[in-house]
Parts: structure tokens; C-alpha cells; sequence
């Protein structure tokens, strides 16, 4: 026996018609979202590209302050040109920096050194040390056959000034049977420095007269001219050792 298939019923073609429409309603309701229905945790991690973005889309105002760190900025993908540069603030580790165009100019400070003493921005030379008289307990003696004039010359001495200048000072005698050049030996660290040192000396009634300063044993010595007056020793100055 054969079964007959007979024509559908209308309510039959109904209820496809509906089901149909009712379906198609659902794709198309599911294509348009309404508004505010996506939000933060409706979007995968890295669900939203560079390529995603219009152009000139995320303005200031939609920075959250502190929101882009440096790993989610693409290498490069900010330039000077992207950065108004008058709305950066000083570096704060670079307060100083501002100076830096005056820092060649910018006057010393401090507790002065060398031949200076006092503080900067005005600190004053120093006083030359005091004078070392020849023949004084302590001090470098004569040599038996010299002397200090006396009377109303200067005795003989020396000192340093700040700068490290030896200055010699006085006027010397020698004994009139005295033969010995040497008239007196500096210190160690009074000794002319690169050799022996030298000088044109006056003696009495203006006669020339020289002396010398060896650097290899410090000793002041009598070279030439008259010297059974006296020699002063008032211009003679070298840079010490």
C-alpha cells in the first residue's frame, strides 16, 4: 500500500512563514548592537588594533592620566611632531639644566685656596710669610767671614710669598782678610729651582757687584766686585723649589 503526502495545511504554511520570520529577526538583531551594550569586559585582550582606529580618533581628553605606559606604545610611533613641546614641564631631574647656558660665566664660591685667602666671591691675596733674619737663633747662620753692615742698613733675611717667590733682603759685609765667596745657605725648600740663579747686586757708593744662588747646595754666593763695604742683597728674588 502506497502512503499519500497531501498538500500542507494553511496553518501549516503559517507557522513556517513565522518561524522564518522570527529567525531572521534574530540574526538581524544580533548584527546591531544597542547602545552602551559593549563594554570593558566584552572586549578581548588585544581585541582593538592600530589598524581599528581612525585617524586623529584619541584626543587628550580621552587619555586617562597615567593610562598609556611605555610598553603600550608602539617603538617609534610617537614623534617630536606628535608632542607640543610647550606643554612639557621642566625635567624634574634636570632643575638645573635652565643654568647650564651661564654656567661658564657663573662666579666661584667657597673658602679660597693657594696664595689666596677668605672666601670666594672675593677673597684677598695672602700676606707674604715673615722675614727670616740671617744670623737669628733658629735660622741659617753667616759664614764665619760675613757679617750684617749694621748701623742704620737692613739686616740680612729672607722670605716666601704666597706664590712661592723667594725675596732676599739686607746688607752684607765680608771681613777685609776674609776670602770665602759663600755668604749664607738657604733652607732646602728656598733653593732656586731649574739651576743656579744670577743677580746683579749694588755695593757701596753704587759700585755693581754680583750674586749667585746655587740650586744644587742653596748657598748665597758673593761673584764679583767689592765686597769690603757692602753688597745688598735688596733685589734679588727667584721662584723657590
Amino acid at each position: 500500500m502506497t502512503a499519500r503526502v497531501g498538500r500542507p495545511s494553511p496553518a501549516l504554511i503559517v507557522a513556517i512563514i513565522a518561524l522564518a520570520v522570527a529567525m531572521t529577526g534574530t540574526g538581524y538583531a544580533a548584527l546591531n548592537l544597542p547602545s552602551n551594550s559593549v563594554g570593558t569586559k566584552q572586549l578581548r585582550n588585544n581585541a582593538v588594533t592600530s589598524s581599528k582606529l581612525k585617524n586623529g580618533a584619541v584626543s587628550t581628553a580621552k587619555l586617562k592620566r597615567g593610562a598609556v605606559t611605555g610598553e603600550k606604545v608602539k617603538r617609534h610611533s610617537l614623534t617630536g611632531a606628535d608632542i607640543n613641546v610647550k606643554t612639557l614641564g621642566t625635567v624634574p631631574s634636570a632643575n638645573e639644566a635652565r643654568h647650564a647656558a651661564t654656567a661658564g660665566t657663573a662666579r666661584p664660591v667657597g673658602a679660597a685656596g693657594g696664595g689666596l685667602i677668605g672666601s670666594y666671591p672675593n677673597p684677598q691675596i695672602a700676606a707674604a710669610e715673615p722675614v727670616r733674619f740671617v744670623g737669628a737663633p733658629g735660622q741659617p747662620q753667616f759664614d764665619t767671614q760675613w757679617t750684617n753692615v749694621g748701623g742704620g742698613f737692613q739686616p740680612a733675611g729672607f722670605y716666601k710669598d704666597p706664590f712661592g717667590t723667594v725675596h732676599l733682603q739686607g746688607d752684607v759685609m765680608r771681613t777685609s782678610s776674609g776670602t770665602d765667596a759663600v755668604i749664607f745657605v738657604l733652607p732646602r725648600d728656598y733653593c732656586p729651582s731649574g739651576g743656579i740663579a744670577n743677580f746683579p747686586a749694588y755695593g757701596n757708593t753704587g759700585t755693581m757687584a754680583a750674586v749667585a744662588v746655587r740650586s744644587s747646595d742653596c748657598a748665597v754666593v758673593f761673584v764679583a766686585g767689592s765686597a769690603s763695604s757692602f753688597i745688598g742683597l735688596g733685589g734679588i728674588s727667584f721662584r723657590g723649589s
